[in-house]
């Protein structure tokens, strides 16, 4: 069981929030990137999960079955439709006329030369659209 399963109020959106918090921080504090290289990496994980799984937030459909349900535990909501609904909306204002696989491949870019300074700085341009698609998705990914 992941850790932020282990309670109830855990979800997607708040991993996702917390990740984007974490990677924005790094981008406004870059001296602090190399010590944040696990939550970068973490950060690149899930935008990669994101791209290259069609089904990432993809809810199944249920239909109705006559057996009882296998276990009485309610199904916990997760969210992961939220987390792809908005990551979808923060490529859209950051990366105006891209595509994902493009706007992903710049945040993986701009994570990995914030976190190993020695493969140079980002360019101020790819900063601040990163630095825009981590606020976009931290001011969107709200819990109940």
């Amino acid at each position: 069981m992941p850790i932020m399963a282990a309670q109830g109020r855990n979800d997607a959106r708040t991993a996702a929030r917390l990740l984007a918090d974490s990677a924005k921080d790094c981008l406004d504090h870059p001296a602090t990137a190399p010590t944040h290289v696990v939550v970068l990496n973490n950060v690149f994980r899930l935008l990669e999960a994101y791209r290259v799984n069609t089904f990432f937030g993809v809810e199944p459909v249920v239909g109705n079955h006559s057996a009882e349900p296998l276990s009485l535990i309610p199904p916990l909501e997760l969210h992961v439709k939220e987390v792809r609904e908005v990551l979808e909306r923060a490529i859209a204002t950051a990366f105006a006329g891209q595509s994902k696989d493009q706007a992903i491949a710049q945040i993986g870019e701009v994570l990995k030369r914030v976190a190993y300074p020695e493969f140079g700085a980002p360019t101020d341009a790819d900063k601040a659209k990163a630095t825009r698609f981590f606020s976009e998705i931290s001011q969107n990914l709200q819990t109940a």
